[in-house]
């Protein structure tokens, strides 16, 4: 995963299998918000989103 900033704007290149994993991602995050009890999300879901949030904020830090 890499993220950098252009114009104002923040670019993410992915690779298949992240791209994939980040879907994954999203919807098993709707459906959990939805569900009773809480839903825990899958480690690689979690460290996927980790990584994303960082480097969208090491991104935004630059500014």
């Amino acid at each position: 995963m890499r993220i950098t900033q252009y114009d104002g704007q923040f670019l993410m290149s992915l690779s298949a299998q992240e791209a994939s994993r980040l879907m994954d991602t999203c919807a098993v995050v709707v459906l959990a918000a939805n569900a009773e009890p809480a839903v825990p999300l899958p480690v690689e879901m979690t460290s996927l989103l980790a990584d994303l949030l960082e480097g969208l904020r090491s991104q935004a830090s630059v500014e």
